[in-house]
């Protein structure tokens, strides 16, 4: 009798796992700035990357134009990225930055 319930939550998390799942930050560097530090920022879209942010001592914007955010770390403006958007990480990579997983 105990499994019925048991078996219910396995079944009602496997139903709809892109309700919880989300994607992996990644963390985009300008490589003159790595790693940011105290009087730089760094865009951040989501409260555990803008943490990320943080944890390197530097500025966390949050909900910097995702657009011009790669052209914005291009050119020094800000210090990095972290995100989980494809097309940003794309960019961001074709303009010189250095991305990868954040380091924990």
């Amino acid at each position: 009798m105990r499994t019925l319930p048991l078996l219910f939550l396995v079944f009602a998390s496997l139903s709809c796992p892109a309700v919880h799942a989300s994607d992996a930050e990644i963390v985009c560097i300008n490589p003159k700035d790595d790693p940011p530090g105290p009087d730089t920022t760094v865009a951040c879209y989501s409260d555990a990357g803008c943490a990320v942010a943080e944890s390197f001592g530097a500025e966390a914007i949050r909900d910097y134009d995702t657009e011009s955010a790669p052209f914005a770390l291009a050119r020094g403006k800000i210090s990095g990225i972290v995100t989980a958007a494809p097309d940003v990480i794309k960019v961001a990579k074709a303009n010189g930055a250095v991305c990868q997983p954040p380091k924990k």
